[in-house]
């Protein structure tokens, strides 16, 4: 491209003045040009007639706009490619399809001239505005010698990304292999903070170019819609800087009659400002990969070249390939960095718990000796504590004084339970005077009955030196006529920042620490502390609060999830082409997450059990499926671990009997859960039998039921036998693993409670039985209820309102299957995600009923019911609680706010039509009435050894072996197929490790 094809900034930057936030408005999506490096057509649908097209088609094709306009795209390419399109079209998903090889008809020229008849051209195909959008960028065909390369090249960088441990290494890693593949003067890795401004990471570049690394760029480089754009598209390629726009012809769109929208469009002109921006730093060509973590937008890799460069389309995309699978590698090197913080914090706890069991009177001293750990916890270099005005400093602190004056003024300031800050002089002025040793703060508090405990921890001033790529306070310029604009800087010498009075930010997981280690002193105010705690009725209301508050957040945050597990299960149970294996797997998974469920309850009721409250839910059930449905549950997680699991019932085993379900199966389950996880080879062993009771003081009869699990796991030392059933007590090999110690304690307090209890018997490194005997009765052929009709709600009634149903809901799992599922019956549905936006949704749409989220951000569902209530039109709404608080304080509280009525996570879709129907008479179509299965089985599928596979030849062996690593499940069922079908065992049993995605099984398995 010349120089005099410079794109011309004042013929395309319109009039409007610009302040600060001008550029967050500019309508970059909407440019009406593209970069000239290729051709965009708009066609209609299905007739393919050309609607649209760029005008720089006669500078590339020797055809004129005009002549193209109408025309159908067989103009330029042939009527087989044209029907090859066609097909296409009938699919959602067009970037499957690209690039698609075109060759695109050139006009004849005139006889003086030479004859091009055509050229071959890339072409890319994504709908926009209701119009199909068509990009060509010319091109070679590719040989598959390239191809190969770029497979290798792809590879490699793959590999040198996996082989990274730490983010350093994983970005430079990143660049380098970015570079390597694409020829870029210089790569860089470029993350946003939380403020939007940004900062180089990561460096490769030519060796006579000046670093940028560790350079600070302010937001004001990147705006909110060009950031927008990047978390919407992967890759944006600007081949030269200099280039002259071509405009499409016409300018809007002829469906919408607005200017085409070129979001996605790979050609898409850039803003005139970003090219400004990038002459200003000397950059001819560039390309950016963005990096998304968890939908957001992380980063960039941005590239750089000083003169003009092309990228083909397959290095785009294996670029683009790169950047989604950093994403990802980002995200897992975060979470393992997160994991290894969160393992020391839970040592330095451990570690504190301990110390305060051994000094039963005090927690001062405690904490003192510990001084350490109490400071590594959150990476401080100071505390305080203060236990009840009785102040202990600790490391770098300020004086005694203004820890006084300072937890004086905190006391003044709103806070649940824990304050944090960077910079507390920016708040309380006299910080100043300490801000050497204490320019940053994290407090966390216990305040009961006027008496206060506090820790506070300190962190110093740490005087920072940024370094900027340019002034970033000075975005803007004046004009001739004195109005001021925003310009691209057109300078980008070093410029420092100095942060004063400001120390290292608080991370959230070391607040989520402190958070968690105020739990920890709460537990040690209540059981050690009796100076603090001066009466006995003190204690027993700091205990009710901290175990309501644990409940309370355990409940919540354990219910929100389950409610979408469970919530989403339903809805695929919905689907009649749901294949009937997959319902098994959706029937075993709706009965673990009701398990669950129930498991949630019961620890809520936890102090019924120490308070001497708990009491039996008797009723009738089918033993006989509840044992099943438990052999079922655990049948696969067995069989992952190579592992026997077989069952041994008494022939005259009872079907249905009478006694306390719930209690029982969570019995079951401990036990032979305790077993799975404590075995590494051999057999699980499930022994059921039934004897008569001498105990007839009920008119129904009695009988024993004698549950026997054994294991051939590590087995248990003499010492620790009766142990093992105390509250939060576990073994040497039990802290290994998962688990809070409470499963056998609570299993033994049930098994007594039904007049029965459990029995140990083991042996250290070869196995252990745990038996347990329980009162049940018989039932009588009388008592037993009908089977279980389910009715699915297929959809509403004709003849009805349609009736509009707002969701407030602020989690986004929650949020959608709410609205799958009322909008899969018939019913019109809107979702919010907080109280403000649900009132100003009300207003405007004016629902028949409200499903109300009770925890929320910016605004909770009670402050939105009461503000709804108080208006006159409110009053009559139907609002309903739909939350994952499930205390009964929690249903009086939405009652007390003015809701109908209360639903609690996780809800059944059943209970939720229901409320509906009550509240708003609508009247449901029902599917056809099945009966509940009482006996089905699950068939276990056998555990293999690696002398099963000696029917099949070492090379297939190893074959298998290779695809289980490769996680290539297509590979794994063409050699299962070669096995002879007298070897059907052996089929079945692989089939189902593939099917439920346990290739890691495979892999060891065939390890030789």
């Amino acid at each position: 491209m010349q120089s005099s094809d410079k794109l011309n900034i004042t013929e395309f930057v319109t009039s409007e003045s610009i302040d600060l936030t001008n550029c967050d408005r500019e309508p970059i999506h909407i440019p009406g040009l593209i970069q000239p490096h290729g051709i965009l057509l708009t066609l209609s649908e299905p007739k393919l007639e050309i609607l649209q097209v760029s005008e720089n088609v006669e500078q590339l094709l020797g055809i004129t706009a005009e002549n193209l306009l109408g025309q159908p795209l067989s103009r330029l390419c042939s009527k087989t490619k044209v029907k090859e399109i066609s097909q296409y079209l009938k699919h959602n998903n067009l970037e499957v399809f690209s690039p698609l090889e075109v060759k695109i008809h050139s006009a004849s020229t005139s006889s003086t001239q030479q004859k091009i008849h055509s050229q071959n051209f890339k072409g890319i195909l994504h709908r926009s505005d209701g119009v199909l959008v068509m990009e060509l960028e010319p091109s070679t065909v590719n040989k598959s010698k390239q191809l190969l390369k770029f497979y290798h090249l792809l590879k490699q960088a793959i590999a040198q990304i996996r082989q990274t441990e730490t983010f350093n290494d994983l970005v430079a890693t990143l660049v380098k292999q970015i570079r390597q593949i694409t020829g870029f003067d210089r790569v860089m890795v470029y993350q946003f903070a939380t403020d939007n401004s940004g900062v180089v990471v990561a460096e490769d570049k030519a060796e006579h170019l000046e670093t940028y690394l560790n350079l600070h760029y302010p937001t004001s480089d990147i705006p909110q819609q060009a950031r927008q754009l990047y978390s919407e598209n992967w890759l944006r390629l600007i081949p030269n800087a200099n280039y002259q726009p071509a405009k499409l012809i016409p300018t809007d769109n002829p469906v919408s009659g607005t200017p085409l929208n070129l979001g996605n469009a790979h050609l898409r002109s850039v803003s005139p400002l970003h090219i400004e921006y990038l002459q200003n730093m000397g950059v001819t060509a560039s390309m950016s990969i963005s990096l998304i973590n968890e939908k957001r937008l992380w980063g960039l890799i941005a590239c750089h070249h000083y003169t003009p460069k092309y990228v083909d389309y397959e290095t785009r995309k294996a670029c683009e390939f790169l950047g989604q699978f950093a994403s990802v590698e980002l995200v897992y090197q975060q979470q393992q960095d997160l994991n290894r913080y969160r393992a020391d914090v839970k040592s330095i706890q451990e570690q504190l718990r301990q110390a305060f069991a051994q000094e039963v009177s005090f927690i001062e001293p405690v904490l003192r000796r510990n001084e350490v750990e109490l400071l590594n916890l959150v990476h401080a270099q100071g505390a305080a504590i203060i236990l009840d005005n009785e102040i202990s400093l600790l490391g770098q602190t300020p004086s005694r004084d203004e820890v006084q004056a300072l937890m004086s003024w905190l006391s003044q300031q709103e806070s649940q339970g824990w304050f944090v800050t960077d910079s507390i002089s920016q708040l309380y002025l006299q910080a100043q005077q300490f801000k050497a040793v204490a320019s940053g703060i994290l407090v966390i508090s216990i305040i009961l009955r006027q008496k206060s405990y506090h820790i506070v921890w300190f962190r110093p001033e740490q005087i920072q030196t940024v370094n900027w790529a340019g002034d970033p306070h000075k975005p803007v310029s004046l004009s001739n006529d004195g109005e001021i604009r925003l310009t691209p800087r057109k300078s980008f010498q070093l410029w420092k920042q100095t942060v004063q009075a400001t120390s290292l930010p608080w991370q959230p997981v070391e607040i989520e620490a402190a958070v968690e280690m105020r739990n920890t002193l709460m537990l040690a105010v209540l059981e050690f502390s009796q100076v603090a705690l001066e009466q006995a009725a003190e204690r027993a209301a700091i205990a009710s609060r901290a175990k309501s508050q644990f409940l309370a957040k355990m409940s919540h945050e354990l219910r929100t999830p389950l409610n979408a597990i469970l919530g989403f299960t339903q809805l695929m149970a919905r689907t009649d082409d749901t294949p009937s294996e997959f319902r098994e797997h959706l029937s075993i998974i709706s009965r673990s997450g009701e398990h669950l469920l129930t498991l949630i309850n019961d620890v809520l009721e936890m102090s019924r059990i120490e308070a001497g409250q708990l009491i039996l839910t008797e009723s009738y059930f089918n033993l006989q499926r509840l044992l099943t449905s438990i052999k079922d549950m655990f049948a696969l997680k067995a069989s992952e671990k190579g592992l026997n699991l077989t069952t041994q019932w008494d022939a005259n085993l009872p079907c249905y009997v009478y006694g306390d379900e719930a209690k029982l199966r969570q019995i079951s389950i401990n036990l032979l859960g305790n077993a799975i996880k404590f075995t590494t080879k051999g057999t699980i062993t499930l022994r059921v039998k039934t004897v008569s009771s001498s105990n007839s003081g009920s008119s129904q009869k009695p009988i024993i039921l004698h549950l026997e699990v054994e294991d051939t796991g590590c087995g248990i030392a003499p010492a620790d036998m009766e142990s093992v059933f105390e509250a939060f007590m576990q073994t040497q090999r039990g802290r290994h693993a998962q688990g809070t110690g409470l499963g056998l304690s609570i299993s033994r307090q049930f098994a007594r409670l039904m007049g029965g209890d459990i029995t140990l018997k083991s042996t250290l490194n070869q196995s252990s039985t745990f038996t347990c005997e329980v009162l049940l009765h018989l039932a009588d052929l009388g008592d037993l209820l009908e089977p279980e009709v389910i009715r699915h709600v297929i959809g509403l009634e004709p003849g009805q309102p349609t009736y509009r149903i707002l969701v407030a809901e602020d989690v986004l799992e929650n949020r959608q299957l709410l609205i799958k599922l009322l909008q899969s019956v018939g019913f019109e549905v809107c979702a919010v995600e907080n109280g403000q936006d649900a009132i100003a949704k009300w207003i405007e749409w004016q629902p028949h009923l409200i499903w109300m989220d009770i925890q929320m951000p910016v605004m909770d569902g009670y402050t939105a019911t009461k503000q709804i209530r108080a208006t006159q039109t409110g009053k009559n709404v139907v609002i309903i609680a739909l939350t994952a608080s499930a205390f009964e304080e929690d249903r009086i509280a939405s009652l007390q706010a003015g809701c109908n009525d209360h639903l609690a996570k996780p809800f059944t879709e059943t209970a939720l039509f229901e409320k509906m129907a009550r509240y708003l008479g609508v009247r449901y179509l029902y599917a056809q009435e099945t009966i509940s299965e009482l006996n089905s089985v699950t068939s276990q599928p056998k555990a293999l050894t690696f002398q099963d596979l000696q029917v099949m030849p070492s090379e297939w062996i190893l074959q298998v072996h290779e695809a289980a690593l490769d996680l290539n499940d297509i590979k794994l069922y063409e050699l299962i197929a070669q096995i002879s079908p007298q070897e059907q065992p052996l089929v079945d049993t692989l089939k189902s490790l593939v099917d439920n995605f346990q290739l890691e099984a495979i892999a060891t398995l065939t390890q030789c």
